[in-house]
């Protein structure tokens, strides 16, 4: 009881730090009040598809309302919302290609909100237990996907201590590795897990492996050679959901593995990677 209501006091208080953001957003400019609505209606269509006592017809229809307006504000579809340039065409390093970073606020504020409706409660292992699994899964992961990237020269070795890092952690971490596991993990494997069981063999797994391949084709604008180490990563975030039962762990692996690519190795990738 303690430890929900806890959840519960977190979960407010995040919330509450959001909608701080979002109002400082629209001061700044970079949200529309046409903007808000829309974030407005993607919370109550959460909120809508997770409570049970709504029958099955509304929470079907809010789930179709949460994945259209997740869809659009995650691939920057909705106009009223202004994200931020940060970087233009720097260089990380002499090797590298050049890197431009946006601060997408529309993809962040769906992911973070996501995470906190739509993939709770969720499961509550021995956490020891969990954060060896995670470990152990992030170094496999990262060592397998940056080494056959290595190998089909998308990116070469270039270890260094980028000028970037400070910029590049939290925007990494809350509007790709938040946003993209909640979406991919917590609610798609999840969900699809759930709707495959009695219906196929070993059902969590076959989610781990569609999602994974989704993921990869959610990445197909960097070509196919992106799309097929985005789909092997995939595998190993979908792993660490899988053994673990928390998003947490699919986000911490993730991040990991882009924080190693970043330091270690031609960011984004080497000249004429892809």
């Amino acid at each position: 009881m303690l430890t929900r209501r806890r959840s519960v006091a977190l979960s407010f208080a995040v919330l509450s730090l959001a909608a701080l953001s979002l109002a400082a957003a629209v001061v700044a400019g970079i949200v529309e009040w046409t903007g808000v609505a829309v974030f407005m209606l993607l919370a109550g269509a959460c909120l809508a598809a997770v409570r049970p006592g709504f029958s099955r017809l509304r929470r079907t229809l809010a789930w179709g309302v949460v994945v259209i307006l997740t869809a659009a504000l995650a691939t920057n579809q909705v106009p009223w919302v202004h994200n931020v340039l940060v970087l233009d065409g720097v260089y990380v390093s002499a090797s590298s290609a050049d890197f431009t970073l946006y601060w997408d606020y529309d993809k962040a504020f769906a992911g973070i909100l996501l995470y906190l409706v739509c993939v709770q409660p969720q499961a509550n292992p021995p956490w020891g237990r969990a954060v060896v699994a995670t470990g152990a899964i992030a170094i496999v992961t990262t060592v397998v996907t940056l080494a056959t990237a290595t190998a089909v020269g998308y990116m070469a070795w270039d270890p260094k201590w980028p000028a970037i890092l400070g910029v590049w952690i939290p925007s990494n971490l809350l509007l790709t590795c938040v946003s993209e596991e909640t979406v991919f993990r917590g609610i798609l494997q999840r969900h699809l897990g759930r709707s495959l069981s009695g219906r196929v063999p070993a059902p969590a797994f076959v989610a781990l492996i569609v999602c994974a391949a989704a993921f990869g084709v959610a990445h197909i604008a960097g070509g196919m050679t992106y799309v097929l180490l985005a789909t092997l990563a995939g595998i190993g975030y979908g792993a660490a959901y899988y053994v673990t039962g928390r998003v947490e762990a699919g986000i911490v692996v993730h991040f990991l593995l882009n924080l190693s690519h970043l330091i270690l190795f031609t960011y984004p990738f080497a000249p004429g990677g892809p």
